[in-house]
């Protein structure tokens, strides 16, 4: 069954039952499952006003301050002495071993670190691209590991900075490096992604990313490693200029005066 994340504080939230506040979240994932790339968009297939952009990434950013807010009738939020497994490490961990199952084509492992009853979606642009019921589907999930992993799609983390958590649910941000060979240079993406904890062993129930718009600040190292090396060239340059007119200089002062 997939998983949803109920309103905190909502009276009568409880998890896996219809109510006002699993409405108001579904519509809420619903938007978050159709964002827009700056540049080719998570959901092509849909045009949306600008005005609808901001709507929906700000529903999408809510949804991690939603996570884990309602517990199933009986649950309890853990006692003292029982450590819980819904951590920021524990999440950090599930992440680094998801990459580097990734790149090695590790369909096993991968399967075992995406959820099968609570999975949501693993989105992202062309090339594979993944949206709306495809990024859903949890049945054709190894399989396109295994068409991506023949591309030789490969991804490096640059930063991961976790949002929420609690005792079921751990919510984060995330920036990678994405190459492939069919197309895809390395290109920088950003994304959003959740781990459950509900159920062992604690695995990804969202990875959803989405190329970064290119920007001239992008050029600041390569343009001040330019301008250094270009410094550098014109000091060496005065510098022999100098060297030069000073032995020219002591050269003339030194030939020896001629009398007859």
């Amino acid at each position: 069954m997939s998983s949803y994340y109920p309103l905190k504080g909502e009276p009568g939230c409880v998890l896996g039952a219809p109510s006002v506040c699993s409405e108001d979240l579904q519509a809420g994932l619903h938007h978050f499952r159709q964002l827009d790339s700056p540049r080719r968009g998570m959901a092509r297939s849909r045009v949306v006003p600008a005005m609808g952009k901001r709507v929906a990434l700000i529903m999408a950013s809510g949804w991690f301050l939603l996570l884990g807010g309602c517990q199933a009738p009986g649950a309890t939020s853990g006692s003292a002495g029982t450590p819980n497994p819904c951590t920021a490490q524990a999440a950090h961990d599930v992440v680094d071993r998801f990459i580097d199952a990734f790149n090695r084509g590790n369909i096993a492992q991968r399967d075992q670190l995406f959820s099968i009853q609570h999975f949501d979606a693993y989105s992202t642009d062309a090339p594979g691209e993944r949206f709306n019921a495809q990024a859903q589907d949890r049945g054709t999930l190894m399989a396109y590991f295994t068409a991506r992993h023949q591309q030789h799609e490969h991804l490096v983390l640059i930063s991961m900075d976790v949002t929420t958590t609690d005792n079921r649910d751990v919510g984060f941000w995330f920036r990678v490096t994405r190459s492939a060979d069919d197309g895809l240079p390395p290109t920088r993406y950003n994304g959003k992604g959740g781990v459950q904890c509900a159920t062992m062993p604690t695995s990804l129930v969202v990875w959803a990313m989405d190329p970064l718009p290119w920007s001239p600040i992008e050029l600041l190292p390569e343009a001040a490693a330019a301008l250094i090396l270009l410094a550098s060239a014109i000091g060496a340059f005065v510098l022999w200029r100098r060297r030069t007119a000073r032995l020219l200089a002591s050269s003339t002062t030194a030939k020896p005066t001629i009398t007859r």
